[in-house]
């Protein structure tokens, strides 16, 4: 039995967006979740926390496609100060073992739980009242009834249209577990499913559901080219967060010399209500993002 649920109403004219510029050895993340307003009013004592990264595959940090084990230990941090009473570190990836595989059993503080080993009974099939492909999604019990979430995205490139880039938004697709949705020729290892409803459609479908309560983009090395498996690393030295998805993703699609109308599922995820995709209302804090712009190679 699926249930409806009522998309996040994103009130303001304004918003948000914290950035941190440095390397893996500073305390970027932190500067850049302090920039955007920091943590304490969204995350209260004792609350269940869960933070989603992007583990799409096995990879070393410096290469550029999963978000670095170091930047989520600070958040854990944060998190952690802020009084939470459990942390929750959970992705669906499709690669068995991947925690261990990608450094993230150094994380400190944090239970990681891979949202694949859900079944139907630990899951929700839910569907937004007005949801652009009509299907209801399995959506992890453990993802929806958090207190808090935090996704915890990479900044890099993504070879399909509808996606262009792969950051907070599209972060959205790691929820749903792959076996509902593997593809014979495929495998259960990869989502097509969730591909042919429509990525973009899809992607703000899932953050309808359950929007991320804050957001933050591991860019310390982000990656261009061929995303979002077989990007080139680049160092590009920043990270960027804040409560609003869309105007964080359209603060990073700027930041890699992307425009929003080369973003489809950005573009789509405004429209829709869910946050800001003009930079003329999105009031940046941290760096100026002219200065640090560059021009990330399109896959």
């Amino acid at each position: 039995m699926e249930n409806l649920i009522s998309p996040p109403v994103t009130g303001g004219l304004e918003s948000i967006v914290g950035i941190g510029l440095g390397s893996y050895h500073s305390d970027v993340t932190r500067r850049a979740i302090e920039n955007a307003g920091g943590l304490r009013g969204i995350i209260k004592e004792n609350d269940t926390v869960v933070i989603k990264p992007n583990l799409v595959k096995q990879s070393l940090p410096e290469e550029g496609i999963v978000t670095d084990y170091r930047v989520v230990q600070e958040i854990v941090n944060i998190v952690k100060e802020c009084g939470a009473g459990k942390i929750v570190i959970a992705e669906a990836t499709p690669f068995g073992n991947i925690f261990d595989l990608v450094n993230y059993h150094k994380i400190s503080g944090a239970i990681l739980f891979d949202m694949n080993e859900c079944d139907e009974e630990s899951c929700y099939k839910l569907r937004a009242k007005n949801s652009l492909t009509k299907e209801a999604l399995f959506i992890p019990k453990l993802y929806m009834d958090a207190d808090v979430v935090i996704g915890a995205a990479k900044l890099k490139t993504h070879f399909e249209y509808d996606a262009a880039v792969s950051l907070s938004l599209k972060n959205s697709m790691g929820v749903p577990p792959t076996k509902f949705y593997g593809a014979e020729y495929y495998g259960e290892d990869y989502k097509e499913k969730l591909h042919l409803m429509g990525l973009k459609e899809v992607i703000v479908d899932l953050n309808k559901i359950r929007k991320p309560d804050f957001v933050v983009i591991d860019g310390i090395i982000g990656g261009e080219g061929y995303g979002p498996l077989k990007v080139r690393p680049i160092q590009s030295n920043v990270v960027m967060a804040g409560i609003d998805p869309v105007a964080v993703d359209t603060v990073a699609l700027s930041f890699m010399g992307f425009t929003v109308n080369e973003v489809p599922h950005v573009q789509l995820a405004s429209r829709e209500g869910l946050g800001i995709s003009d930079l003329s209302k999105i009031k940046i804090i941290g760096a100026d993002l002219n200065l640090i712009k560059m021009k990330f190679q399109r896959a």
